[in-house]
C-alpha cells in the first residue's frame, strides 16, 4: 500500500476503480460535480488522473465527444514550459479520461487558509509575476483560460502554476451551451464575461487575476464572495473594494485596479504585468510563509520518492464507473504537472499480463435517484444561475448601458511559464 502522507491525498474508496487504462491509482485527490481526479503512476513518476463522470457523457453524443477532444488537443498544443504535458489520454472511452503529472502544492485558497489571512506583500509580487509569466505565454498562443480563481492557482515551493479542470469544463459546456449558457465562476468573472460575450481575449484573465490578487491580500473576492446576481451586478455596475491591498502595498493596488478596468482595452496585457512584478524581484527562496513553505515542502518530498503501486491489471477501459450519487465535493489539492515534464499524449500501453491475480472488486453503492440542479430567476440583473459544483453556468439577457470609454494601450508581448488546460478563443 502506498504512503500518502503529504501528498494531499485520500484512500481509495470502495467503489473507486483500482487501475484506469494502463495506469494503476494509489489514492484520490479530489472529486466534484464533473468528475474525479485519483492519484497514479505512470512509467515512474506520479500522475494525476483525471475521469469524468459516466453520467456527463450520454450516449453517442457527439458535441461533447468534440469539446473533449478539443480541450485534449489544446493541452498537447502547448509548450512544456507553459503548461502540465499530457502524458496518457482516452478520449473514447466510457468514462473518458486523461492523465497529467502530478504536482505537488497547494491552492491559493488553501494557502490563504493555513497562513490565517492575507499573504505579505512580498508574496503578492511573486503572485503577480508567476501568474502572468503563465497567462501571458498562453496568450501568445491565442488561447485564453477563462476560469482564473484561487482554486485554480497553485503555489509550489518553486513557484506557482495555473491548473484549471479544463476538460470537466468542455462537458459542462457541452450540456449548456446548446442553451446559450457560458461557464465560469461569478465572483471572478470579467464584466464582459458576465454579460455573456460570445468572444473573450486575454483581457478577460487579466479581470480575473485583478481580483485573484486582491484575495491574495484580503481572503475575500473584491466584488463579493457570493455566487448570484448581486456579485455579477457589481462586476458590471460597481467598484471593487481594494481598500485592504492599498493599506498592505499601494504600487500592487494601483496596478490591480488597471486590470479591474471595465473595459478590456484599458486593462494591461499579462505580458506587461509580467515586466512590472520582475522589478519587485529578486525572489529567492523560501518563496511563501512559513507555514505555507513547510506544507509545500512536505508535498514536495512525497513526489520525490515514487513508489510502487501493487494494482491489479484490467483491460483497458475507463476503469470501474462509479456511483452516480456522490455529492459534488471541492478537491483538497488541485493536481497539475511540472513544467520540464515530457508530453506523450494519446498513449495507451498494453499493460503486461498477470494471470494470477483477480481485479479487486469494489462495492456497489446502492442507486440514488440523481439531484436536479437548481435554476433561480433574479430580476435585478437578467440571469439564469444553474449550480454545478464550484462553477455556474449563466444565462444573460441582453445588456444595453454604453460601455467604457476604451483607452490607448501598449504593445503586447510573451512571457514565460506554467499553466495548464487552457481553452482557445472562439
Amino acid at each position: 500500500m502506498v504512503q500518502l502522507r503529504g501528498s494531499g491525498a485520500e484512500p481509495l474508496k470502495a467503489e473507486d476503480p483500482r487501475r484506469i487504462g494502463p495506469v494503476p491509482l494509489a489514492g484520490r485527490l479530489g472529486a466534484g460535480g464533473m468528475g474525479r481526479v485519483y492519484l497514479g503512476v505512470h512509467e515512474g513518476r506520479y500522475v494525476a488522473v483525471k475521469q469524468l463522470r459516466s453520467s456527463v457523457v450520454g450516449e453517442d453524443d457527439e458535441d461533447f465527444l468534440r469539446r473533449f477532444g478539443h480541450e485534449l488537443d489544446n493541452l498537447s498544443r502547448l509548450p512544456a514550459e507553459a503548461t502540465a504535458p499530457l502524458l496518457v489520454s482516452d478520449r473514447t472511452a466510457r468514462p473518458p479520461w486523461f492523465a497529467t503529472a502530478y504536482v505537488p502544492g497547494l491552492t491559493l485558497a488553501q494557502a490563504v487558509e493555513l497562513h490565517g489571512g492575507a499573504l505579505p506583500a512580498r508574496a503578492l509580487w511573486l503572485l503577480l509575476r508567476e501568474a502572468a509569466a503563465g497567462l501571458a505565454a498562453v496568450h501568445a498562443l491565442d488561447m485564453v483560460h477563462r476560469d482564473l480563481k484561487p482554486s485554480n492557482v497553485m503555489l509550489t515551493v518553486d513557484g506557482c502554476t495555473l491548473i484549471d479542470f479544463g476538460v470537466a469544463r468542455a462537458a459542462e459546456q457541452s450540456q449548456l451551451t446548446r442553451t446559450g449558457m457560458v461557464v465560469g465562476t461569478p465572483a471572478y468573472m470579467a464584466p464582459e464575461q458576465a454579460l455573456g460575450a460570445r468572444t473573450l481575449s486575454g483581457a478577460t484573465d487579466v479581470f480575473a487575476l485583478g481580483s485573484v490578487l486582491a484575495y491574495a491580500a484580503s481572503g475575500q473576492a473584491p466584488f463579493g464572495n457570493e455566487s448570484g446576481h448581486g456579485v455579477l451586478y457589481r462586476i458590471v455596475h460597481e467598484q471593487p473594494d481594494l481598500e485592504p491591498l492599498r493599506e498592505l502595498e499601494p504600487d500592487l493596488a494601483a496596478i490591480v485596479t488597471a486590470c479591474l478596468d471595465k473595459d478590456p482595452e484599458g486593462r494591461p496585457t499579462a505580458a506587461e504585468l509580467l515586466i512590472r512584478a520582475e522589478e519587485h524581484g529578486p525572489f529567492t527562496p523560501p518563496l511563501w510563509p512559513e507555514a505555507v513553505a513547510e506544507r509545500l515542502s512536505a508535498r514536495a518530498a512525497f513526489a520525490a520518492d515514487v513508489q510502487d503501486i501493487d494494482a491489479p491489471t484490467l483491460p483497458l477501459t475507463g476503469g470501474t464507473p462509479e456511483p452516480e450519487n456522490e455529492p459534488e465535493n471541492e478537491p483538497k489539492a488541485e493536481p497539475q504537472a511540472r513544467p520540464d515534464a515530457e508530453r506523450e499524449p494519446e498513449r495507451q500501453p498494453e499493460p503486461e499480463p498477470e494471470p494470477d491475480r483477480k481485479p479487486s472488486q469494489g462495492k456497489k453503492s446502492k442507486p440514488k435517484t440523481e439531484r436536479r440542479r437548481t435554476r433561480v430567476l433574479f430580476a435585478a440583473v437578467p440571469v439564469v444561475v444553474v449550480v454545478g459544483g464550484t462553477t455556474l453556468a449563466v444565462q444573460y439577457l441582453p445588456h444595453t448601458s454604453s460601455p467604457p470609454r476604451a483607452r490607448p494601450r501598449t504593445g503586447r508581448g510573451c512571457g514565460g511559464v506554467r499553466s495548464w488546460a487552457w481553452t482557445s478563443c472562439p
